[in-house]
């Protein structure tokens, strides 16, 4: 037999009414189908062999009086199209039609062994009927079933406790397949049966009626964590050149205990986006989570950015600058080093975890930035430690003048410098009286020589300023050897401690005589 096939409904409505016949104590139903549908997926089928489709498969079904038909999840097997109406779709070139179809069955096995025992005293309902409706609109899906209950008056005070009885052992507990439709962008995008939504329950004490609604709202369903989601993301490269991706995800419980589900479902959202972006951008530099109250929705808004400054990962960060000191070249770096950890105290020790270990390669980060021509060493050093803050600075000036130069004693500097007066030839005036002019005689005897070398030293704070002194009289060979002549002495020698600027210097005069 042929059967008008249509796999993907952009829109549907379905309206069940009950019929109670007391004389075979069963129920028969009718159901009117109303269904907006691409004409691109209208079929008519015979055996899986297309005989129609389109425009033409849905005037064939008209003409019909019973036909069979699987309507997205909806199964006629004698129905009749009522009306049907062509449109332009909403795509350029598309085309829909609306049509309406109905159908009237018998309960039979399904009422004698399920439904009429799930309705208390069925004999005494005067009314009863279901729709259904479902909608989709790009990615978002929903789906809103409604019931309406009335008993006849004699039914009396019985009423409130037969409507409970009957909404709890039916409604809650049976789900039947009609209205609930794949959203054609997802296989998995549909509502299951053990899925909830938003309930809302009305009860009419006089005119004995009770109505429930029951909406679920959806975009792509997560079935394992019992949540729709929809989710968007957007990457911005900054002005600096450094990229932020954020990633926005609205979630809607499809269970009862939303609140356990959303927040079961956003911890492992957060996982698997984080592990997801991990290798690009490290982890994420801020969550911001919201569960709206008494609600069965959240939001959660997850951020990751390349810029250093905003990382939560292990950061260092420096920058240095160059300037000229006489004739030498002077170099300032500027360190941060900053950690995570739960709280301030334990960043702390982490970044000054990472501070120890990278004192090896402090000297690289300059070279990196500048490239120097010649050796640098050390001259100076600020470290503070923000312990309230979580964080580690250090201030560290290089230079190309050895004299800093770490010799492992204890002596952070050690610096000579050398002043000489040369040996010149010796020469006389004196009053010639016969001419009674003043006469200049040069001789071959040379003048004494004078030279002063000073040294400044600048030691460690362990080993004390009072050592300094034992340092400077330790170099007295390294002094005199600057004077390099032949017969040098000594003729003053004097060391000096500033114990407020935690130097000491030593200055040697000389004479001298080049042979």
């Amino acid at each position: 037999m042929a059967a008008l096939i249509v796999n993907n409904v952009l829109s549907s409505s379905l309206e069940v009414n009950y019929s109670y016949l007391e004389t075979e104590e069963i129920f028969g139903y009718e159901v009117v189908g109303t269904y907006e549908i691409d004409l691109s997926d209208i079929n008519f089928e015979q055996n899986d062999t297309v005989l129609i489709q389109g425009r033409d498969a849905i005037i064939a079904a008209y003409e019909k009086p019973n036909i069979v038909a699987r309507i997205g999840a909806d199964d006629y097997l004698k129905g009749r199209i009522q009306s049907f109406d062509f449109s332009a779709g909403t795509l350029v070139g598309s085309e829909t039609v609306s049509i309406v179809i109905q159908e009237s069955r018998r309960l039979d096995d399904y009422s004698s062994k399920t439904f009429s025992k799930l309705i208390p005293n069925p004999h005494l309902v005067e009314d009863f009927s279901e729709t259904y409706d479902f909608n989709r609109s790009g990615a978002d899906y929903s789906s809103t079933r409604n019931i309406s209950l009335k008993y006849k008056q004699e039914a009396g005070e019985q009423f409130l406790n037969d409507a409970k009885t009957f909404l709890t052992n039916y409604y809650f507990a049976n789900r039947p397949s009609l209205g609930y439709q794949e959203d054609g962008i997802s296989e998995k995008a549909k509502i299951d049966k053990a899925f909830r939504g938003l309930i809302s329950e009305t009860y009419d004490l006089i005119g004995l009626s009770v109505s429930l609604s029951e909406k679920v709202d959806s975009s792509f369903v997560d079935e394992s964590k019992s949540v729709s989601k929809k989710q968007t993301q957007s990457i911005e490269i900054g002005e600096n050149g450094f990229i932020t991706k954020r990633h926005q995800i609205e979630l809607i419980s499809l269970r009862q205990d939303s609140e356990n589900v959303l927040t079961s479902a956003m911890a492992g959202i957060i996982d698997d986006i984080a592990s997801q972006d991990n290798a690009q951008f490290g982890t994420p530099i801020s969550i911001e989570k919201g569960i709206t109250k008494d609600g069965n929705t959240a939001s959660l808004t997850i951020v990751f950015s390349t810029d250093p400054s905003q990382s939560q990962d292990n950061r260092i960060s420096y920058f240095g600058s160059e300037a000229k000191q006489g004739r030498f070249i002077e170099y300032k770096l500027s360190i941060t080093y900053k950690s995570q950890g739960r709280n301030n105290r334990e960043k702390f020790l982490n970044s000054k975890t990472s501070w120890i270990a990278e004192q090896t390669y402090i000297q690289d980060k300059i070279k990196r930035l500048f490239h120097p021509a010649s050796d640098i060493v050390e001259k100076s050093r600020s470290t503070t430690f923000e312990k309230s803050e979580g964080f580690v600075t250090e201030e560290i000036s290089f230079t190309t003048d050895l004299a800093y130069k770490d010799t492992n004693d204890g002596v952070l500097k050690f610096k000579k410098t050398l002043s000489k007066t040369h040996q010149i030839d010796r020469v006389f005036k004196f009053l010639d009286l016969v001419n009674l002019e003043d006469q200049i005689i040069s001789s071959n005897k040379k003048t004494v020589g004078q030279a002063t070398v000073t040294a400044e030293a600048i030691t460690s704070q362990s080993m004390g300023i009072y050592d300094a002194r034992s340092v400077l009289e330790s170099k007295t060979t390294e002094m005199n050897e600057l004077v390099d002549e032949n017969v040098i002495h000594i003729i003053n020698d004097t060391i000096n401690l500033n114990l407020g600027q935690g130097s000491s210097s030593r200055s040697i005069q000389y004479l001298f005589l080049k042979e």
